[in-house]
């Protein structure tokens, strides 16, 4: 038998090569096994540089290793461990038995290692697995040509984190940092936490998805970063890797919820980044619905949204329209123009339109044309953005089916307030809600206001106090009758919104519990006490003014940790108001009703996922025409799990609905096992 070796030095290993695939592989210090029984501090290098045409074995001291720094590719050393090591005729190296490869910052293991020089080949055999940073790979057997840098790994498993993995796989020829790597690495592992990180999100319909509710966040951001994977062959290329299928997954926890089924997979380098396609897919809701989706990327640039989308619009369309997303025009570095087309489905099958208001409900084909156009400027001081809508280009009624929006912003320093920020705006047939009286429209508007927002506590209360001035003109319908007036209103406003704290949960035993089934984060049982002050005073060009405060408090309790799946989450909240008013506004849009109102939002689950969501406001003020109306209610049905959440709403006041899809991400750690 052969002396034994520990030290083992190649280079040419790129990092979609080879490289890649061995930062897919548990990282353990660089400790030696005093056990084993090493030779003399002897160290081999397999060395390539543009002057070597080929490979040769070297024995070198750790000090000389130390001038190989200066080839231009950098030398990437494996420090071997093993029970036994064998060196045949130096062509066959062998390491059996609990092998252990230490890699430039990850570690290598597996139950046999062999390194042919002949055929320039290294195989690892049994149980083999490999991390570097944040890439885990696992799998059966691994074999690579180092010449032409192809290979191929069996029945594997791994964990992937998109937003690091080309810099952990880059290269470093400075012995030493692998231990330090190693060492920070393991160190890891006293503290695993799994953390709700990122997301995608997939939406259809005419209103704003809202943030969840039970989670309180919005990590929404069109792409996931951390995935777990597996495959029966991965093969292995100079400039990446693919594989005829594999399964992704972004639930860290088994059993998995859901995955990603694909077929025809690639993994290339662009512009710094890792990217993995397929060229079919199938959405795997575990063991209730398999759903096929077309073609799928992973990593890269954030997820841009579908070409195609529907939205539902009865007001201005008639009901379904399909929309045509393109890619936004750059004039120059400080303007982008966005334009997207419309195709109005439901006007078009009904062969007339009810949402103009003339009688005429007879169209032509330009009436199932409509279009968005926005448009963003700036300038070192200015920020510009503009909305127009088009529901028809039909130039008869094209002023009817326009609606318009526009801002112009930048912050002002002033003496008092410090920084503010100045809104320049302009509106043509803006749609607003007023309580109980419902949707009105505002002709025209433009004007201007300063407004001021700071958030602070007081001891244990939050709070979030606003300040506006503003002075701009408006078109609208009148109080008491569909007639419309234009006049110029000055105004101020105030408002001051508080938390405070009665009660929550310990948050240590918490932590100390395994994650919902149910939920991404844990979920923390509390009790608040939250007040509302509006204030505002409103003088018109006509000699009209209005002032009003408003009051509100209420508490607001979250009951249960989603852990169960009958009745485990619930949360109410109650916000009695009450508005003191003089005068009246000759506008139907500001005027203050609704003197008493009492607010009442609720949560609750109703059996594992399914979760109800209910929100509204209700007049109860008995000298109301309006006493015992409801008013801004908004109905919600969820499906809420770890791993993704799906929710149906419905806005009945303004006959506004949607439905969406939320794919939640993680950020792993050394606590999540690839396989699944």
């Amino acid at each position: 038998m052969a002396a034994k070796f520990n030290y083992f030095v190649f280079v040419s290993l790129r990092v979609l090569g080879l490289a890649f695939l061995f930062s897919l592989f548990d990282i353990v210090k660089a400790v030696e096994n005093t056990d084993l029984d090493f030779v003399n501090d002897v160290n081999y290098s397999l060395v390539s540089d543009s002057s070597i045409n080929k490979f040769d074995f070297l024995g070198l001291k750790r000090s000389e290793l130390l001038s190989y720094e200066k080839y231009e590719k950098p030398i990437l050393t494996l420090k071997i461990f093993a029970d036994k090591q064998y060196d045949y005729n130096q062509n066959i190296y062998v390491a059996k038995g609990n092998a252990k490869a230490i890699i430039n910052g990850g570690v290598l293991r597996a139950d046999l290692m062999k390194y042919d020089s002949l055929s320039n080949t290294l195989i690892a055999e049994g149980n083999v697995r490999f991390k570097r940073g944040g890439q885990y790979f696992r799998g059966e057997s691994f074999k690579y040509d180092l010449l032409k840098k192809e290979g191929k790994i069996e029945d594997s498993y791994g964990i992937l984190d998109l937003n690091n993995v080309i810099e952990d796989l880059k290269l470093n020829s400075k012995i030493g940092k692998s231990i330090i790597q190693n060492s920070s690495a393991n160190n890891l592992k006293k503290n695993r936490k799994i953390d709700f990180s990122d997301g995608i999100q997939f939406a259809i319909g005419n209103i704003k998805v809202p943030v969840n509710q039970i989670t309180r966040t919005d990590k929404v951001i069109g792409l996931i970063n951390n995935w777990r994977f597996k495959s029966k062959h991965i093969l292995i290329e100079e400039n990446g890797w693919k594989s005829e299928k594999m399964i992704f997954t972004n639930d860290p926890f088994d059993p998995i919820q859901i995955s990603f089924e694909a077929f025809d997979v690639t993994a290339r380098e662009e512009n710094d980044e890792m990217v993995i396609t397929s060229s079919k897919n199938y959405l795997n809701f575990q063991g209730i619905a398999k759903i096929p989706i077309g073609q799928k990327r992973f990593g890269g640039e954030r997820k841009k949204k579908s070409r195609f989308e529907l939205i539902f619009d009865s007001i201005d369309r008639d009901g379904l329209v399909l929309i045509r997303r393109n890619d936004s025009i750059r004039l120059n570095e400080k303007i982008d123009i966005d334009l997207q087309p419309q195709f109005l489905i439901q006007r078009a099958l009904k062969g007339e339109t009810n949402s103009y208001e003339n009688n005429n409900n007879k169209i032509k084909f330009s009436d199932l044309i409509g279009a968005k156009l926005n448009i963003d400027a700036y300038s070192k001081n200015w920020k510009y953005k503009s909305n127009t809508d088009f529901s028809t280009l039909n130039i008869d009624r094209l002023f009817d089916g326009l609606r318009h929006s526009s801002t112009l912003k930048r912050e002002l320093k002033s003496p008092i307030l410090n920084e503010v920020d100045l809104n320049i705006f302009t509106a043509y047939r803006f749609r607003a809600w007023n309580g109980t009286i419902g949707e009105t429209e505002i002709k025209s508007a433009y004007g201007g206001f300063l407004n001021k927002g700071n958030e602070f506590d007081l001891g244990p209360i939050k709070n979030r106090l606003n300040f506006r001035i503003g002075l701009a003109n408006y078109e609208a319908e009148k109080l008491f009758s569909n007639a419309s007036t234009s006049l110029w209103r000055s105004s101020l406003f105030a408002s001051l919104d508080s938390d405070y704290y009665l009660w929550q949960s310990d948050e240590e035993n918490l932590e100390s519990k395994s994650t919902s089934l149910l939920s991404p984060v844990l979920i923390k049982p509390e009790l608040i006490v939250r007040t509302k002050i509006n204030s505002a005073y409103f003088n018109y060009e006509d000699g009209s003014n209005q002032a009003f405060v408003k009051l509100s408090a209420g508490p607001e309790l979250r009951l249960g940790n989603l852990k169960r799946n009958f009745l485990d989450y619930t949360k109410i909240s109650i916000m009695p108001g009450i508005k003191i008013k003089s005068g009246n506004s000759p506008f139907k849009f500001d005027n203050a009703i609704d003197l008493r109102t009492i607010n009442l939002a609720l949560i609750q689950q109703l059996y594992g996922p399914f979760i109800l969501s209910l929100e509204s406001n209700i007049n109860v003020d008995t000298e109301s025409d309006n006493y015992r109306e409801y008013f801004g209610t908004k109905l919600g049905l969820l499906v809420h799990k770890r791993a993704y959440e799906f929710g149906l709403y419905y806005h009945p006041n303004e006959n506004a609905g949607g439905v969406y899809f939320r794919l939640n991400g993680f950020k792993f750690d050394n606590g999540v096992k690839a396989m699944f």
